[in-house]
Formats: structure tokens, sequence, C-alpha cells
């Protein structure tokens, strides 16, 4: 089990550290606390939370302001001339397809976030 940790948890910071990052600061009036961070769709978020938006991003309010980072994985060395890269929304993922059976995927040896 502690291999098996280990291993997820590399594969994690692999994958994050592939990802493209924003921050954006925190908004605080002179002399007030902040309640929290107003996310781009206006809704009021808790300090010290975390949540997917729907940008397949995974976004954290902190006192530094909300960073958010890509989760979409793209598929690169593909056949490109059979197949076509397909997004799916639900895993942020794209995933390849072969051009004459859209049902049946092609090998990627890579994908990069």
């Amino acid at each position: 089990n502690s291999i098996l940790g280990v291993l997820l948890t590399w594969t994690i910071v692999m994958t994050s550290c592939d990802a493209y990052c924003y921050v954006s600061p925190l908004r605080v009036s002179l002399g007030s606390q902040p309640e929290g961070c107003k996310d781009l769709q206006g809704v009021l978020r808790s300090l010290k939370t975390q949540w997917k938006n729907n940008a397949c991003e995974i976004c954290d309010c902190s006192y530094d302001g909300i960073t958010c980072c890509s989760l979409v994985m793209t598929p690169i060395g593909y056949d490109e001339n059979n197949c076509n890269a397909v997004f799916d929304p639900e895993t942020c993922t794209h995933i390849a397809v072969q051009k004459e059976n859209p049902l049946k995927p092609c090998e990627v040896p890579i994908y990069i976030g």
C-alpha cells in the first residue's frame, strides 16, 4: 500500500508540474478581514477550500488569492493522419480516436497537461 501511495503521489506531482497555473490576488477592503475569494463566476469561496471549475481547472482559495491549475491532458505522438483528438469534459482529457471509426481509440504514447 505504501508503494502504491508513493506512486500515486508522484503521478499527481508530475501531472501538476506539467499543468499551467495562474493566480488571481485576493481583493480585500482596507481594514477588513477577507471572507473568502470570488471566483470568475462571482461565487464567494471560503478560505482554504478547493474546487473544480467549468474550465477543467482545480482551484483553491487562500490568503494569497485564487490559484487555478489546468487539469486538461492532451495526447501527443499519436497517428494524426488516421486519428483525431476529441475532448472529453468529464475527464478533462483529449482522447485520440480513429477517424474512420470514432468508437475505436488510437494508441497514445504520452499525454501532456
